[in-house]
């Protein structure tokens, strides 16, 4: 499986859309679930959902490195690092009340077999949340661009394959919304100042500089923040419109 592991870093284009996912799922929590995430990277996401539960949080990546780097840099007493492998999973069946696995079934061509590993340890009544990119808009052409990415997946794909384990199951689109619901000028400028401080040339701009800008303009940093982010289901097209696919499927 490929590495793509985003990095303990607040300052980059990403670090709001990945913050935004372990978010959601820590506010469906009730505080008693025991917990697997999968290709945890940088163990950010785990540290954050172990503060929401009782039980026991599990960490796993298949990089030996990054799960040293996990263990040296977070402690709770109810959270923990394992070498996993998400297509053998060495963990017992229905053993799992949540299992969170964000970006990862694009880095590998076992993702049947990883889903399938995933079915079998969570517990019945139990919940899988997963993210994955979105070919058409992260690939237009219709050929994979990211050289971390063995294949990326339509919306019907996505639904065809989860639809072939979950009986239940919702796919939303993960939408960016920093300028949706305002409607000022302000905003717009910003908008617009943003679109243009991305393009080539110009998206070398000192980041403390843009920082300064728009928090003057908006009251935010340049790049997104977690609340710049919700999930939409209202319609299919607006689904696919998503640059990231997320899944929630409980197990019956």
């Amino acid at each position: 499986m490929s590495s793509e592991r985003q990095q303990i870093d607040i300052d980059n284009p990403w670090w709001g859309e990945h913050t935004f996912r372990y978010q959601y799922v820590s506010q469906h929590m009730v505080g008693y679930e025991n917990v697997l995430d999968i290709a945890c990277g940088n163990g950010y996401g785990s540290n954050h959902l172990a503060q929401y539960t009782q039980g026991f949080v599990v960490g796993g990546d298949i990089s030996e490195d990054t799960v040293d780097f996990c263990k040296s840099t977070w402690s709770k007493e109810n959270l923990n690092f394992m070498l996993l492998n998400g297509t053998n999973l060495n963990l017992g069946k229905d053993s799992q009340d949540i299992l969170v696995s964000f970006e990862t079934i694009e880095h590998t061509t076992e993702y049947v077999k990883m889903l399938e590993e995933f079915y079998r340890v969570i517990k019945p009544s139990g919940t899988l949340f997963l993210s994955t990119p979105n070919i058409l808009i992260n690939s237009p052409k219709g050929i994979v661009v990211n050289p971390y990415h063995t294949q990326e997946f339509t919306y019907d794909e996505l639904f065809n394959i989860v639809n072939s384990l979950f009986s239940k199951f919702e796919i939303y689109g993960q939408a960016y919304i920093r300028y949706t619901y305002h409607n000022s000028i302000r905003f717009k400028f910003t908008n617009l100042l943003e679109r243009i401080l991305y393009l080539r040339g110009l998206r070398k701009t000192p980041l403390k500089l843009k920082d300064i800008i728009f928090k003057i303009l908006i009251n935010r940093p340049f790049y997104p923040v977690a609340e710049d982010y919700e999930l939409v289901n209202d319609s299919l097209d607006q689904i696919k419109r998503c640059k990231t696919f997320f899944v929630i499927c409980k197990k019956e």
